[in-house]
C-alpha cells in the first residue's frame, strides 16, 4: 500500500499542483487509513471495501468531530482511491458510495472598520510583546494589512517573495496559490508605506522571502497564527467573535462588495475556481438588503388612478 501512497503524493504535488497544506492533509487521511486497514488485517488494497473505509471513518469522528475535518478526510479517500482505479491499481473504487458530511453554512464573523483599524494601531504598542526586534513592528503591520486588503491565503502570503512585489505598478504575484492557479493582486495605495518601511530593515537582507522569522528564514505558518492572535486578543477583536488570519480574507471581500465590485472581479482577486467560494465569502447584512430595495424605481401612481 505504502508504494500507492507514495505514487498519489506525488500525483498530487507535481500533477495536480495541490497547495502544500493540502498535500501534507491528504498525507496524514491516506496514511491513517492505511494504518486502521493494516491494523485489521488487509494488507492488499484490492480487499478493501465500503464498509472497511465507513468503519476507518467512524473512529476518525470520535477522534476528530469536527465536520470540517471530517469532510476532508473523505475527499482525500475518494481522491485517492480513484487515483488507484485510474492509475489501474484497482479495477473497483471502494470509496465511490461514501457520503461527504455537510457542513452548515454559517455567516463567517467579519472585523468592522472600526475592529480592523484597532487590530491595525495594536502593532504600535510596547506592551504587546516582552521582547522587540528590529523590524517586527513593521513586518507585522504589513503581515496584518496584507491579509484584509489584499485578501491572500495564509499559505500564499508567506510563500511572497522580494520578487514578487513590484511597488512601481503596485501589484503583488501570488505564485504559490491554492491549485497552482498563480495571480496578480493589485496593492493597496496605503500599503506602500507600509512596505518602503519594512524595507529599511530588509534591504540587504540576502534572503529572497518577503516574511522572515527571528532566525531570518521564511516565516513559519504555526509563528504567523500565534503572532496574529496575540495582536487579535490585545486589539480586543477576539472577545466576541471567533478571529483568525482567514477572517480578513472574509473582510476584504466583504468590502470590496461593499464597495460596488462585482462577484466575478471578486472571484478574480480571491482566487476562487468557482463563483460558489466566492459567494460564501462575501457577508450582505440585513441593513443593506434593506438599502438596494429602497433604491428600487416604483413607478408612480396616476393621479386619476381609482381607489
Amino acid at each position: 500500500m505504502q508504494a500507492e501512497v507514495s505514487d498519489f503524493l506525488h500525483y498530487c504535488r507535481i500533477e495536480r499542483r495541490l497547495a502544500d497544506l493540502t498535500c501534507s492533509a491528504y498525507e496524514r487521511d491516506v496514511s491513517a487509513c492505511v494504518r486502521f486497514l493494516n491494523a485489521n488485517g488487509i494488507e492488499d488494497l484490492r480487499l478493501v471495501r465500503p464498509p472497511h473505509l465507513r468503519r476507518f471513518l467512524t473512529a476518525e469522528a470520535e477522534r476528530r468531530p469536527a465536520l470540517g475535518s471530517q469532510a476532508r478526510t473523505v475527499a482525500a479517500l475518494k481522491c485517492f482511491f480513484r487515483f488507484c482505479v485510474e492509475n489501474e491499481s484497482l479495477d473497483r473504487d471502494p470509496a465511490l458510495v461514501l457520503r461527504t458530511p455537510k457542513k452548515s453554512e454559517a455567516l463567517p464573523d467579519v472585523l468592522d472598520q472600526r475592529e480592523m483599524a484597532r487590530l491595525l494601531a495594536v502593532t504600535e504598542r510596547e506592551d504587546v510583546w516582552k521582547r522587540h526586534f528590529p523590524g517586527k513592528r513593521e513586518r507585522d503591520r504589513l503581515l496584518i494589512a496584507l491579509f484584509a486588503y489584499a485578501g491572500l491565503r495564509r499559505s500564499e502570503l508567506l510563500g511572497l517573495d522580494w520578487d514578487d512585489v513590484d511597488l512601481d505598478r503596485r501589484l503583488l504575484k501570488v505564485r504559490k496559490a491554492k491549485g497552482g492557479r498563480q495571480r496578480v493582486v493589485p496593492v493597496h495605495p496605503a500599503l506602500e508605506p507600509l512596505f518602503v518601511d519594512y524595507l529599511r530593515f530588509r534591504a540587504s537582507d540576502p534572503e529572497p522571502a518577503l516574511f522572515t522569522g527571528v532566525q531570518g528564514r521564511r516565516l513559519s505558518p504555526t509563528i504567523m497564527v500565534q503572532t496574529f492572535l496575540r495582536y487579535a486578543r490585545a486589539a480586543g477583536v477576539t472577545d466576541r467573535k471567533r478571529v483568525t488570519p482567514h477572517t480578513l480574507r472574509h473582510v476584504f471581500a466583504s468590502e470590496l462588495l461593499r464597495a460596488g465590485t462585482n462577484l466575478r472581479q471578486i472571484q478574480e482577486l480571491l482566487g476562487h475556481k468557482h463563483l460558489d467560494s466566492t459567494q460564501r465569502y462575501t457577508r450582505i447584512t440585513a441593513h443593506e438588503l434593506r438599502g438596494a430595495v429602497k433604491r428600487l424605481h416604483f413607478p408612480a401612481r396616476e393621479p386619476n388612478a381609482r381607489s
